[in-house]
């Protein structure tokens, strides 16, 4: 136990210890690699990508500048391609200092590796540099044999000219019987674009087509559970030997394939036919799997700080009997740097489900067990993730395209029956879990503000709608009603902002989106008048603020109102 503390961290100082370098040079904790699209080279002055060992040329450059990022490192071209090496990191006209946001992020090159790898001056110095993917391994395959495959793929299909893409596609599964499906294999067409796989399950029909891919949200109606995926870096999945995702006649009849491809040079020339393999028997095993996700899915990430930490907890998971975790993979994107996902039982025992204090979004790791973690009714789990945006000029919210960030968990478990809900993720400090599960929170009734159920409710949104006209600014008839309407209990603290949030951003079909959005303008026309009144000895000194206020205020409404219309 001593032999694996020390190794540890050894281990630790020494990741803590290329990323101290990384930060000395230019755009150096980005860096990609040359040959394996959405990989990043961590160890960039090494040829080890993940650092340490012997040192490539830009290695041996920098230790003999004094390892510091100097004008004249700047001018060299250490890898012999024709480019400097401020060119290839984003600072072409080397005034770069520890500290700055480089002239350019984007386009970056490796200044130790010959650039483009095919060209002819490139190709005897690069024979170093290790192009190669993990094949995927999964005992099970072999041992089972009544185990078959189904191939899942996209048409060739082109890529929009957008930065982030959701597209996604049915496919019906076996229909003659039960099956598990114990493993997932990639199918990567166009590596320089795709960014993940989910493949969901459906125990009917869904309303997305099993012909050609459709452009698709987040969401996907009634098919929720999480059964199978591929994230950058990932092989396949192997699921524990005595669980399987159940399919046929009593399971899951259809799966949603969803793509996320990234683009962000907006390139048209993209296609992509990617998808995963699914292995599956008729030796069904001992439970039916299901996968639960945790986290945090609202938060936001200031510019230059060394650490963000964000947390989630899942406190009141709605569970019919103990489940067994057999699974658990970390989820951010490119500015996460730790996470860790924690099991309470009371408040004396805990222990790590996940502990990731080097997490690489291109480098996923997966935390298996044998002996499966129970979780029991009461038991708590908590994410935690820590970020550095250090070399971000702009604050970074959650979100679902490659340049947000986002703070998940997904944990493999079973049996399946045991939790009524595959999702237990947090919105700021709300327990969503509870809202999802009851009629009122915290003397708000969520649904029915949210869909309009009652009388009650569907008189307050109309009294806003119609006293309030926001292209005419803030009305007297308004200023009352706003007034009384901003006490509700609907509309304050963090169960108002998870309303506001459902009522703009849901794909749920029952949510009015034309009536929440015109609510939630004419709610909002009063704000400037409000601000204004809060100490009326200082409001002839905020006139001229006030104007310049108003103005904007009513400019983006009529932006508004113009994109609705046309």
């Amino acid at each position: 136990m001593k032999t694996s503390v020390i190794c540890f961290l050894v281990f630790l100082s020494t990741v803590n210890g290329f990323s101290f370098f990384a930060e000395k040079i230019p755009n150096g904790e980005f860096v990609p690699h040359p040959c394996k699209p959405n990989f990043l080279w961590k160890g960039v002055g090494h040829k080890n990508k993940d650092g340490g060992g012997e040192r490539n040329q830009f290695g041996r450059d920098f230790l003999n500048f004094g390892k510091i990022w100097s004008e004249s490192l700047c001018r060299m071209d250490s890898d012999g391609d024709g480019k400097s090496n401020g060119e290839e990191l984003g600072d072409p006209n080397c005034v770069w200092r520890e500290g700055d946001i480089p002239q350019f992020m984007t386009g970056i090159t490796h200044p130790g590796v010959c650039d483009p790898m095919n060209a002819t001056i490139c190709l005897e110095k690069n024979t170093w540099v290790d192009c190669s993917l993990e094949s995927f391994q999964c005992q099970a395959l072999r041992d089972d044999p009544d185990i078959k495959n189904m191939t899942l793929t996209f048409p060739k299909t082109p890529v929009p000219v957008e930065e982030t893409n959701y597209y996604c596609m049915a496919f019906e599964f076996p229909q003659d019987g039960d099956y598990h499906m114990i493993a997932t294999e990639p199918i990567i067409d166009n590596i320089h674009v795709m960014h993940h796989i989910l493949l969901f399950g459906c125990t009917k029909k869904p309303p997305i087509s099993t012909t050609e891919p459709q452009h698709c949200g987040m969401g996907l109606g009634d098919c929720l559970d999480v059964i199978g995926g591929w994230t950058v870096g990932a092989t396949g999945e192997c699921l524990h030997k005595d669980i399987g995702f159940r399919l046929g006649q009593h399971g899951y009849s259809y799966g949603i394939l969803q793509f996320h491809w990234n683009n962000p040079l907006k390139r048209s020339d993209y296609v992509d036919g990617s998808g995963l393999m699914i292995h599956y028997t008729p030796n069904k095993r001992i439970a039916d799997a299901g996968v639960l996700v945790i986290g945090q899915n609202f938060f936001e990430i200031p510019p230059q700080q060394e650490e963000v930490h964000v947390t989630g907890r899942c406190n009141n998971l709605a569970l019919n009997g103990p489940i067994n975790i057999t699974r658990a993979i970390n989820h951010m994107h490119y500015l996460g740097r730790k996470m860790t996902i924690e099991h309470f039982r009371g408040e004396d025992e805990t222990e790590y489900i996940t502990n990731e204090p080097d997490y690489s979004y291109d480098s996923p790791k997966f935390y298996s067990f044998s002996n499966p973690i129970v979780f029991k009714p009461g038991d708590t789990l908590k994410t935690t993730c820590v970020f550095k945006s250090t070399g971000k000029k702009k604050t970074v919210f959650y979100g679902d395209g490659t340049n947000d960030e986002m703070c998940l968990g997904f944990l493999t478990y079973y049996p399946k029956q045991n939790i009524q809900s595959p999702f237990c993720v947090s919105l700021k400090d709300i327990d969503q879990m509870q809202l999802f599960t009851s009629e009122e929170y915290k003397s708000c009734r969520h649904w029915d503000f949210l869909l309009s159920l009652t009388e009650e409710m569907r008189h307050l949104k109309n009294q806003v709608i119609e006293n309030c006209q926001p292209l005419r600014g803030c009305l007297s008839e308004c200023q009352s009603i706003v007034k009384l309407v901003k006490r509700h209990p609907c509309i304050t603290e963090d169960v108002g902002s998870w309303i506001k949030n459902a009522a703009l951003f849901s794909l749920d079909q029952r949510v009015n989106r034309t009536e929440m959005e015109t609510f939630y303008l004419g709610l909002s026309s009063c704000d400037v008048w409000f601000e204004s009144h809060k100490n009326d000895d200082n409001s002839s000194n905020n006139g001229s603020q006030l104007t310049l206020s108003l103005f904007l205020y009513l400019f983006h409404t009529m932006y508004f109102f113009v994109t609705i219309m046309f």
